[in-house]
């Protein structure tokens, strides 16, 4: 199956345009959309300050990287 990734933002009244596409006009295709990954590179500048925000605390000074990840994860599920 032949697919085609590109990105595009979010217009007014939640309309997504996409021009010049790959495929002949009358061609039925699937579409799935998702926020844009952040780049590796600001996801480990993101995580190593809020590691170093916890680990700031009274306390909390020992506190692992798998502990934070364990707790977020917890708090994502609702726990």
């Amino acid at each position: 199956m032949q697919s085609y990734e590109t990105s595009a933002t979010v217009e007014r009244e939640g309309q997504v345009h996409l021009a010049g596409v790959p495929f002949a006009p009358g061609t039925e295709v699937e579409v799935s959309i998702s926020p844009k990954r952040r780049p590796a590179e600001e996801f480990i500048t993101a995580w190593r300050q809020v590691s170093a925000e916890v680990r700031g605390r009274p306390g909390m000074q020992n506190i692992t990287d798998e502990e934070i990840g364990d707790e977020v994860d917890r708090y994502r599920a609702g726990q």
